[in-house]
């Protein structure tokens, strides 16, 4: 079966969703009501286009959501689907017979029925007089004359549209007001300018060197110089490598650095380089010419030694010592550096508006922190390291809070008519200052930002709805605070008769921000 489809608008009623039905020449008619509007919600309504679509030989059926519409499509057996591709799966009701008679008009007794129906075609074929064509057509002069006019009054309603721009005056406040941290503070004290402040308990550890302050002269350098063996033998004689050698009394100790052989004869001789043992490092290995004259072990009964030369090279450096003055000056240093420390692990564990006071952190077990030194009082080193660990309070204090509370003071420097603009609100501090012996921090702090004009965008559009621009100009002018290096501006559309439009509704009100709320 062929299907037609008509799509109403908002603006439809009954008469012309009517005139549109007598177009129809499909079997089946489906109308799809707007979702907004609330057209064809009287019964009467559906009557009269299910009478249309009867006398058309088409099936009627809606699309529509309006419970109303539903109801009443039930009771007169109309089909109302949900949706287009519903309507396709869907069977479509009948429609019930005899429902376009009014109730008023039906004869009382049924066996006039057929009589009554008679009548009303008659009424339909009787030819009409002159009288009555000249008021019919005096009927259809005066609808179209008003509808005409309604559409005129509808234009002149509804096609113009108008937008005004508005800059409200601007100005700037600011206010200031001491904080003071409290640690037994639960809650904002505006008048008072108290806030909660609170602790953190860190375990920290912190690693710290320097040099050590004591010196001493400590070798450096071996002696080194040559020797000349004598044989007092008469075979040759083997000198091993590593014999050692000293000075009268044994105070000062060599060894050679080579092998070396003796000649068979007595009075033969060898020269074997040597140098100074460990115990005689430094300066104490340079001996005069001379001055080596002992051989330790057996060979000393075969040969004797002398150094026709004094031996050279052995030298002294200075050495740093640790001291216990070293250790108490790394014990500051390394508490100090504990509380640099504390302070850096406790501001990463915060976030957002939470800062630790710098003054407010203090070790609590010191004098009994674990302390590991890398060398002992009278050692030689060159650094000296201290590893300490302690348990360390943080006074922790969230500036969201002192925000809050130079917020609630700048709130009262707002003028009447103004309102905050709280984009442009700036928060400054001045730096905190030492905990007090209660564990209190003191601080100023300052707010400063930016407050425009209020605008009640609906009373604007209900004051200039009807007026020329030059009224409404003047009227804006003189009725409201703008800034006046930004005046107001008018545009119309259409710009036909120069004047605003009649229905508020058609007048849009845009507010411009004022320069310094539109800076980054």
């Amino acid at each position: 079966m062929r299907l037609q489809i008509i799509q109403l608008e908002p603006y439809d009623d009954v008469v012309s969703a009517r005139d549109r039905l007598t177009f129809v020449k499909a079997e089946r008619v489906l109308l799809i009501l707007p979702r907004k509007g609330g057209i064809l919600q009287r019964k009467l309504d559906l009557v009269l286009l299910q009478r249309e679509a009867a006398r058309r030989g088409a099936r009627l059926a809606l699309i529509s959501r309006d419970p109303s519409v539903i109801e009443n499509a039930r009771e007169l057996n109309i089909s109302v689907f949900s949706s287009l591709r519903e309507s396709q799966r869907k069977k479509w009701h009948k429609p019930r017979q005899q429902v376009f008679w009014d109730r008023h008009s039906r004869p009382e007794q049924p066996d006039a029925l057929d009589l009554h129906e008679l009548r009303l075609r008659a009424s339909r074929l009787r030819p009409r007089t002159a009288q009555q064509r000249r008021r019919e057509r005096l009927a259809r002069y005066s609808a179209a004359f008003a509808l005409f006019a309604v559409a005129l009054i509808a234009a002149y309603l509804l096609l113009p549209a108008a937008e005004v721009i508005l800059t409200p005056a601007e100005a700037q406040i600011s206010a200031s007001l001491p904080i003071i941290a409290d640690p037994n503070a639960t809650q904002i004290d505006v008048e008072r300018g108290r806030v909660p402040a609170t602790a953190e308990f860190l375990e920290v550890e912190a690693t710290v060197s320097l040099p050590p302050s004591g010196l001493i002269d400590v070798p450096s350098g071996r002696a080194t110089g040559e020797v000349i063996f004598y044989n007092l033998v008469e075979s040759a004689v083997e000198v091993p490598a590593n014999t050692i050698l000293s000075t009268v009394g044994g105070r000062v100790r060599f060894r050679t650095l080579t092998d070396a052989t003796l000649p068979a004869g007595v009075g033969s001789t060898v020269k074997v380089p040597i140098e100074a043992l460990d115990e005689s490092l430094g300066v104490a290995g340079n001996v005069p010419a001379g001055a080596i004259i002992n051989i330790e072990g057996g060979l000393s009964r075969a040969l004797s030694v002398r150094n026709l030369e004094p031996t050279r090279g052995g030298t002294v450096r200075e050495q740093r010592v640790v001291t216990r003055a070293d250790y108490d000056r790394l014990l500051t240093i390394g508490r100090a550096q504990l509380l640099q420390n504390a302070l850096a692990e406790a501001s990463a564990r915060l976030g957002g508006t939470q800062i630790v006071v710098p003054n407010g952190i203090r070790i609590l077990n010191e004098g009994a922190e674990e302390a590991a030194y890398s060398a002992f009082v009278g050692d030689q080193a060159d650094v000296l390291s201290l590893t300490l660990r302690a348990r360390v309070q943080a006074l922790v204090i969230d500036e969201r809070a002192a925000r809050q509370a130079v917020l609630a003071r700048l709130s009262r420097e707002i003028p009447s008519g103004y309102r905050l603009l709280l984009d442009s609100i700036v928060y400054n501090r001045s730096p905190l200052q030492a905990a007090d012996a209660q564990g209190r921090v003191t601080f100023l702090m300052y707010a400063t930002a930016s407050v425009m004009a209020n605008v009640d965008s609906a009373l604007v559009r209900q004051r200039l709805a009807g007026l020329s621009v030059t009224e409404a100009l003047a009227r804006l002018n003189r009725e409201l605070l703008l800034d006046p290096l930004r005046p107001p501006q008018i545009a119309l559309y259409p710009d036909l008769l120069g004047r605003l439009p009649a229905l508020p509704a058609r007048i849009t009100v845009t507010l411009r921000a004022p320069e310094s709320a539109r800076l980054p």
